[in-house]
């Protein structure tokens, strides 16, 4: 037995003498991979690292050149590169999309759309109205994506997602109200909200526009037919305009738009809180198609347009696509002056707000025969503080009496508004204005215009993406002599022949 574990046992010596070399080699092999492969992994760390350190320097940089520039961030100026690094991995972990997955759409704000303002002259405040809104929007991403080239950004054209810019207004005011012959009355009003949405894209030829509103006015005063003066039980909120625009100014001058929006019939523009009596005789909104062309020479350009839509008065028995314009102009920018000049004619005018809202015209569509309209306008800036502003509008044939009257007779309404603004900067940092108008009306009393009205307006930006203004009005009624009806039903006059005075003090806040 002792001889045979002897032999068990010399046979396991020999054995592990044999194998020992073996493993010797299979554990050398398995060392030398897993070094290269430790080589490798630290050349990839060391180049991760310089990525970090260099994204950290730039952030680093960045930030030094704000601060220095005075000017303001978001992020905190204490952050380092490598604390904001951190910061985007953790925040990117919580977005609701994948930052590199195209198709996704990136929504931003500020007050890039509907900022009803324009700055003319030496940064005077224009109230920007809100025809022509589709070329305002093309401008605007003309401007991003020139901006964006000059920056040294890759991006040229827009990417295949889409971009949502959101923007809006506040709006409040206060006034002091005295018509001539009965007690003067007071009220403090929130007087227009707003949200405007503006895609950009998908495609760099396509965009899209959005505008909700609230209504003010008491139910009683609805067009929906309320019946209560409560009027905090209304703020209604609806879409005052929606549509979608074909073309890209940075490669044509052409545009194509369709949707809900107010037609390029007239321009309206003004310095006062109150609203041109141009604007309340002819300013028409519709669901419309257009096309137009705004050449893009900076110092010399000519624009038009031409729009169809079915009107909501017709002189036939049904309504149809029975009404249509013509916008045409030429804008100039030189040394000294610079402006526009602008014509346009519209098939029926009774399809303008004013005429569609006012006293019974709103229940008589059908009309004996259609009546078209004329306007022309004009916007000077003259050197650094003056601006001109003036604009006429007409009906060029009489309604038949039975749809609008003035003193027995059909009507031919027209107005024409005057303004005059001179800009400086309170502080040398505040733009602000004082600005004066006449305005006058023509056989408009079925509509509820005063014959005339001068106005007194000083505006200032005491902050920034804010308005303040301040408007003296005073308005002269028809005489009392005059009569008028609108779509069957007598129209008296408020305070016929008689002085209204109102003081109104407004503040708008951009967002």
């Amino acid at each position: 037995m002792k001889a045979r574990l002897k032999i068990i046992a010399s046979c396991l010596a020999a054995a592990s003498v044999i194998s020992a070399p073996v493993f010797a080699t299979v554990s050398r092999q398995e060392v030398q991979d897993l070094s290269e492969q430790a080589t490798k992994l630290k050349k990839t760390v060391a180049t991760l690292q310089n990525h970090v350190d260099s994204l950290e320097r730039q952030v680093n940089q960045t930030s030094q050149k704000i601060s220095h520039s005075g000017g303001k961030t978001k992020l905190s100026n204490n952050m380092s590169g490598k604390q904001l690094v951190q910061l985007i991995h953790e925040e990117k972990e919580f977005l609701p999309f994948d930052l590199d997955v195209p198709g996704q759409a990136f929504v931003s704000s500020g007050p890039y759309v509907g900022v009803p303002f324009q700055f003319a002259g030496n940064d005077l405040v224009v109230n920007s109205p809100s025809v022509n809104r589709d070329v305002q929007l093309l401008n605007i991403r003309k401007s991003i994506m020139e901006q964006l080239k000059m920056m040294g950004g890759e991006i040229t054209q827009e990417p295949y997602h889409s971009h949502i810019l959101l923007s809006g207004l506040v709006e409040g005011a206060a006034e002091y109200f005295n018509p001539g012959g009965s007690p003067s009355t007071t009220d403090i009003n929130l007087s227009s909200v707003s949200l405007d949405t503006f895609v950009l894209g998908p495609s760099p030829w396509i965009l899209g526009f959005v505008e909700l509103n609230y209504n003010d006015v008491p139910p009683v005063g609805d067009v929906f037919g309320g019946t209560s003066n409560y009027r905090i039980s209304d703020s209604r909120v609806f879409v005052n305009m929606a549509f979608v625009t074909f073309g890209n100014f940075t490669q044509s001058p052409f545009y194509g738009t369709f949707g809900q929006y107010y037609v390029p019939f007239g321009v309206y523009s003004s310095v006062m809180v109150s609203s041109p009596l141009t604007k309340i005789l002819t300013r028409t909104k519709a669901r419309s198609i257009l096309l137009g062309f705004m050449q893009q020479d900076p110092k010399s350009a000519f624009y038009g347009s031409v729009y169809v839509f079915r009107g909501d008065s017709h002189a036939a028995s049904v309504a149809k696509v029975n009404n249509g314009g013509l916008n045409l102009g030429y804008k100039f920018k030189g040394n000294f002056v610079k402006g526009k000049f602008g014509a346009g004619v519209i098939g029926n005018i009774a399809d303008s707000g004013g005429m569609q809202t006012a006293g019974n015209f709103q229940n008589a569509e059908q009309l004996v025969h259609r009546v078209p309209g004329y306007d022309l306008n004009t916007l000077l800036s003259i050197g650094d503080h003056l601006d001109l502003i003036g604009e006429f509008v007409m009906a060029s044939t009489s309604f038949n009496p039975t749809n609008m009257s003035y003193n027995g007779n059909g009507a031919k309404p027209w107005a024409f508004d005057l303004e005059a603004a001179y800009s400086i900067d309170l502080f040398e940092t505040k733009p602000s204005s004082l600005g004066i108008g006449y305005s006058q009306s023509h056989e408009a009393l079925a509509l509820g215009l005063p014959l005339n009205r001068i106005s007194v307006v000083v505006n200032t930006s005491w902050w920034r993406n804010t308005l303040q203004s301040l408007e003296f009005r005073r308005d002269h009624q028809y005489a009392a002599s005059d009569t008028a009806s609108g779509g069957g039903g007598a129209v008296t006059p408020a305070a016929s022949g008689k002085i209204d005075r109102a003081v109104t003090a407004q503040f708008d806040y951009y967002f």
